[in-house]
């Protein structure tokens, strides 16, 4: 399973037209071998030990 990794930023600022950013965690995204993403994982600096993973709706989860 290949992840990839991106830095989780917010805006917390604005002068002059330019945007700061501020870093407050990392997300991770895991892919199966046909690159489809199979879960998407947060680690976030507010809530340190605590997990965040998000998986794809499946067909079968569907209800309406």
């Amino acid at each position: 399973m290949a992840a990839q990794h991106m830095k989780l930023r917010v805006k917390t600022g604005e002068k002059d037209g330019k945007n700061f950013w501020e870093t407050c965690g990392v997300v991770f995204l895991n892919r199966d071998a046909d690159g489809e993403i199979t879960s998407i994982q947060v680690r976030h600096n507010m809530f340190p030990n605590v997990d965040m993973v998000a998986f794809p709706t499946r067909d079968e989860d569907v209800t309406e």
